[in-house]
């Protein structure tokens, strides 16, 4: 065996790797109430308005019919989109956002 493949990290380690990362991003997201992820009241605004404007919007649930989610809480979410087209995602700055709130992580797992 190469002394590369003795530095490499077994799966099990990596498998816990992956876990405490989900967890400390999980517990970030919470902590912050996912603001980092949604998008500006002004741009909610308007996806709702598109939203209430569809034939697939169902008005007693707040829900689309195409889709079958629940308006409120997808309009808000930035990575998300309209199943029919009518809005995308806002990922512009997403990568830049990402990797800020993997520094806040590593500056705070460095802290505990």
């Amino acid at each position: 065996m190469s002394e590369e493949q003795n530095e490499r990290l077994s799966l099990p380690e990596k498998a816990q790797n992956l876990a405490k990362f989900s967890w400390d991003l999980i517990k970030y997201l919470h902590s912050t109430e996912g603001s980092r992820l949604t998008v500006s009241d002004e741009i909610y605004k308007e996806r709702i308005t598109i939203c209430r404007n569809c034939p697939k919007f169902l008005e007693m649930q707040n829900e689309c019919s195409e889709c079958g989610c629940y308006l409120p809480m997808k309009a808000r979410m930035g990575m998300d989109s309209c199943p029919l087209g009518k809005w995308t995602d806002n990922s512009e700055g997403w990568e830049e956002t990402f990797n800020d709130i993997l520094k806040e992580l590593d500056k705070d797992s460095k802290t505990e």
